[in-house]
């Protein structure tokens, strides 16, 4: 796509969580060199500063995220963020307040457009291609003038340096108890979900291990009270600066259904996932019915932290799954 530019419409907040815009900036990556721009409203300070070190031009649209996006608004942001003025330029959108309005709005205009989805949340849709990168994509029924679809982990959007730490995933040892341990439940505010969780970490069993938890929008006095009764070693990440290296210094990973959960097989960690948001419903239970990672439960949760043999099982899974050239796939796609 030489003569083409990608502009990226995506929002972050600590109510929606991080996801759709992250995603979008392992997009944004892999068509760099295309002209992408990245316009979005940032209301979480860390997604502000990993951008600025990104080299992706960001545009920031005032205001908090609406329920519902609503198609002139949507023009006026691209328009007032220089969004070109030729036809056929791509437009990316990823987020539930965009609706078929906005879809339709945006290829009236004279735009390609890529819709990012999960769970074929609309009655229809109207795109040049529709991405789904969850596994179970390919059972959904899409209906609406969709013109390509990529779905399934396949496409599954990583930024580059996860691609260039999975070879670190060959050497990678499981011993029979699980030392490191990563929590994280997202971008947003998910403080009820980890009440939930947290009787499940003061079992014996973690004793002198290390408990990393990635703190999201979640307040950090409110992780320390919850995790009070847990016996190990406990560390609160406010910010991650090397995500690729983080988890692959992580023995057993409990996660939200987001896209960690494609970055964790990308790398051979084994995990267990947490269903914090509808979307992520059929990931959840796609993951733990193909036998990749289980959800979450004290019991199986126990039994993963000493059982290295059914670690390594789930990690060669994940590492057969997803292999890291996802978000190159779909900029070829946009492009032939």
């Amino acid at each position: 796509m030489p003569d083409r530019h990608i502009t990226i419409r995506a929002d972050a907040s600590p109510q929606t969580g991080t996801g759709h815009l992250m995603r979008c900036l392992a997009l944004a990556l892999a068509a760099k060199e295309r002209g992408m721009r990245l316009v979005a409203r940032l209301d979480v300070p860390w997604v502000r500063e990993r951008l600025a070190c990104t080299g992706v031009a960001v545009i920031e649209v005032p205001g908090d995220v609406p329920a519902r996006e609503q198609p002139e608004a949507l023009l006026a942001q691209l328009a007032s963020a220089g969004e070109p003025q030729a036809a056929l330029d791509w437009v990316v959108m990823d987020g539930y307040h965009f609706g078929l309005d906005c879809q339709e709005a945006v290829r009236d205009a004279g735009h390609k457009l890529l819709v990012i989805d999960d769970y074929a949340h609309l009655p229809e849709y109207s795109c040049d291609v529709l991405l789904n990168q969850n596994i179970g994509a390919e059972e959904l029924t899409y209906k609406g003038d969709i013109g390509q679809k990529l779905l399934g982990p396949k496409y599954a959007l990583l930024r580059p340096e996860f691609l260039a730490a999975r070879r670190r995933a060959e050497e990678r040892r499981f011993q029979a108890k699980a030392r490191n341990i990563l929590l994280t439940l997202g971008g947003g505010d998910f403080s009820e979900h980890l009440a939930r969780l947290a009787p499940g970490f003061s079992i014996s069993q973690l004793a002198g291990c290390t408990v990393r938890v990635i703190a999201g929008a979640m307040p950090l006095a409110r992780i320390r009270v919850l995790l009070r009764d847990c016996p190990a070693a406990d560390t609160i990440l406010a910010q991650v600066d090397d995500m690729p290296a983080l988890l692959s210094d992580s023995d057993l990973c409990v996660t939200a259904g987001g896209s960690t959960c494609w970055e964790l097989c990308c790398l051979g960690v084994p995990f267990l996932t947490v269903e914090v948001a509808e979307n992520q419903h059929n990931t959840v239970h796609g993951l733990q019915k193909k036998g990749i990672a289980p959800n979450y439960a004290p019991e199986t949760f126990a039994a993963l932290v000493r059982d290295g043999a059914a670690r390594r099982k789930h990690a060669a899974a994940g590492l057969a799954l997803v292999d890291g050239l996802g978000a190159r796939r779909v900029v070829d796609a946009m492009a032939g």
